[in-house]
């Protein structure tokens, strides 16, 4: 390297004093470098682009290392709506005890609430032997109850019984009792 800075000076000087030559002749004699200086400065040249890049690499691999593997931002999780609950419900039936009920029972059911605040209604009717659950209100029912969003998750997820949201606060009922114990039993 400071061989070619050298010859740079040394042709800015040659530049001046041959001022009275042509410029043709001065320009051919300053700009042919020696064979072997080429060869030189091309080898340290890339001596030293090999050692920053070598060196680089090695920084690069030891903060790969020690910076903690930056998590993926995950998706945003899906709102859950009376059609979730009712999708779980009906998924916690067990249609042996189904097929056994002969009577036609239906159970209205309001959750009350839900992440947006709102309330929605819910039905379950087991007739002729099958079982249907629907996001709607149902007008000729056995018996109303309502309860709250937290205790309709936990029940269709398995972490809450129907015994235990009898004695919850968040839950009530009103109706033929016997008709909603008949019903109880269809739910695993």
């Amino acid at each position: 390297m400071k061989k070619t800075e050298e010859k740079k000076t040394a042709v800015k000087a040659a530049a001046k004093t041959t001022a009275a030559k042509p410029a043709a002749k001065t320009a051919a004699k300053v700009s042919k470098p020696e064979p072997t200086a080429k060869k030189t400065a091309a080898k340290s040249t890339t001596k030293s682009a090999a050692k920053t890049v070598a060196a680089s690499t090695k920084t690069a691999a030891k903060t790969a290392k020690a910076a903690p593997a930056a998590k993926k931002p995950g998706r945003k999780p899906k709102p859950v709506t009376i059609d979730t609950i009712c999708g779980l419900a009906e998924k916690k039936i067990i249609k042996s005890k189904v097929s056994a009920i002969k009577e036609t029972i239906a159970v209205d059911i309001e959750v009350w609430g839900f992440e947006d605040g709102s309330n929605h209604k819910m039905y379950i009717e087991v007739k002729d032997g099958k079982a249907t659950v629907m996001p709607h209100s149902y007008d000729a029912k056995n018996f109303r109850v309502s309860l709250s969003f937290a205790n309709a998750m936990d029940f269709v997820n398995g972490k809450s019984t129907l015994a235990n949201l009898l004695y919850d606060k968040d839950f009530y009922a009103e109706g033929n009792i016997a008709d909603a114990v008949k019903l109880a039993k269809i739910f695993g």
